[in-house]
């Protein structure tokens, strides 16, 4: 298809006011070929031969689709040519490189991608890179961490810019509709390449997409453009409270620690803030809620556990009147396997100790846990059936509660720190995993059946490994 002089514009906001920059700064365009991305390369050159910036095309060749991904590249490569346009092209293989990361398709393809579009800010000494994000993405964003229970930066969506690679990212199109982007490919005549994977139901995005947003559109008429002021609002409001918080971070600092009188004078979600904002910045650490929780109740008093474990292998410690991080280092797991039997048996390089005995009273100690040791009581014939104790391994699975769950998903649902998960051993028969500690038993299995003899099994954690 030729194109035509433009007929109806589309809002945009050029990308070097965006950044704050001169009007000649160089961009870089993420080009896919699809609607979007063709749409904003049309703006963008109508825009260059105003402001006399120079642009570059980056499109990346995920190799996921076969014969359509080569097709797509090589239809950005000919757009570049009919532009006078330089593009910048990188062939991966990135289902190889998610089963060797164990990521999945769609977090490597980001990851892969975005690696890319840096090195060729950097090499090139381009300070802006724009993508073509619209109100449609913005809206299945909002929803998306909306149903994963997300807190205000979550639900504040997609920003349109943003730090990256030394420079800026922008987003030109975020208020505009996908809808609006269609027409305007349609009124200039602008030829663009489609996706197949966008239909695939497998991917929630997608079912959002095709599912969700229809209902809300014939509810609420255009909720892509409420969502999008939603998202405006929210992100003035998560602004003021980031200041306020980086306020009470620094008033907290104290050495190497934090206050825990300052922390425990500010408000609760300034003081959970100021803690985020500390452990990403300075030790990588990116805390669930749960994390959260448990640092607050240390900072409270509340709790007399003086340790909580993080991500990551880190542990903050309460210590003269600060919280402290300090770093405990993993034991890389050896594959053993140690029969259940009664007496005392020392799992590998990990220090973990096990004793099976005869149980005086297992109605009192049955799957009980403390920071030190874990205990879990079955009957006592059982230890002659041929159980075993081995480690975790990488798609373990215990059905529990009707459901085969990964036992990396029970871990984390339940806090357990990093450092163990790995280190931890569990229960294992013919059938596979029969018990899990601190998580339980797989169903159908009994612990504990009344009278009969029972035995106590106790699993010891050294120091540097207690909960």
């Amino acid at each position: 298809m030729s194109e035509q002089r433009l007929t109806d514009g589309l809002p945009l906001t050029p990308p070097w006011r965006a950044a704050g920059l001169p009007p000649d700064t160089p961009v870089l365009l993420a080009f896919s070929g699809g609607a979007d991305s063709r749409a904003l390369l049309h703006l963008l050159v109508q825009r260059q031969r105003e402001d006399g910036f120079s642009l570059i095309l980056a499109h990346v060749n995920h190799g996921i689709r076969g014969a359509e991904s080569v097709r797509d590249r090589e239809f950005c490569r000919a757009v570049a040519a009919r532009y006078g346009l330089e593009i910048c092209v990188l062939d991966a293989d990135v289902p190889s490189l998610a089963a060797q990361n164990g990521r999945g398709l769609e977090e490597e393809a980001r990851c892969v991608r975005y690696d890319f579009f840096a090195r060729v800010m950097q090499e090139r000494n381009i300070p802006i890179l724009a993508t073509a994000h619209h109100a449609d993405d913005q809206l299945e964003t909002v929803l998306f961490h909306l149903a994963r229970g997300s807190g205000l930066r979550g639900l504040c969506g997609i920003v349109s810019t943003r730090p990256f690679a030394g420079g800026t990212l922008v987003r030109p199109l975020l208020s505009v509709s996908r809808c609006e982007i269609l027409q305007y490919c349609e009124q200039n005549g602008l030829d663009y390449v489609t996706d197949s994977t966008n239909a695939d139901g497998a991917y929630a995005r997608n079912r959002l997409r095709s599912e969700v947003v229809p209902v809300l559109e014939s509810l609420f008429g255009h909720p892509q453009k409420q969502v999008a002021r939603l998202s405006a609002h929210l992100q003035e409001d998560e602004a003021l409270l980031t200041a306020l918080s980086e306020d009470v971070l620094q008033k907290s600092r104290n050495g190497a620690g934090l206050s825990l009188l300052s922390l425990r004078q500010a408000p609760v979600p300034l003081c959970k803030r100021a803690l985020v904002m500390w452990l990403e910045r300075e030790y990588g650490c990116a805390p669930e809620s749960v994390h959260l929780n448990a640092l607050m109740r240390l900072v409270r008093q509340e709790t007399p556990t003086a340790r909580i474990s993080l991500p990551g292998d880190l542990v903050a410690l309460a210590e003269r009147g600060c919280l402290v991080i300090s770093n405990t280092p993993s034991v890389a797991p050896t594959p053993y396997r140690y029969p259940l039997c009664e007496g005392e048996c020392v799992i590998g390089e990990s220090g973990i100790r096990i004793l099976v005995q005869k149980a005086e009273n297992p109605i009192k100690v049955h799957n009980l846990s403390t920071a030190s040791y874990i205990n879990f009581t079955v009957e006592f014939d059982i230890i002659k059936k041929g159980l075993y104790w081995r480690p975790r391994k990488e798609g373990d699975t215990l059905l529990f509660h009707g459901m085969h769950r990964k036992v990396r998903k029970l871990f984390r649902e339940l806090g357990m720190p990093q450092r163990l998960r790995d280190i931890l051993p569990l229960l294992c028969d013919g059938d596979g995993i029969l018990w899990v500690p601190t998580v339980g038993c797989r169903d159908g299995f009994a612990a504990a059946q009344g009278e009969r003899p029972m035995a106590l099994v106790q699993i010891f954690l050294p120091e540097r490994w207690q909960l």
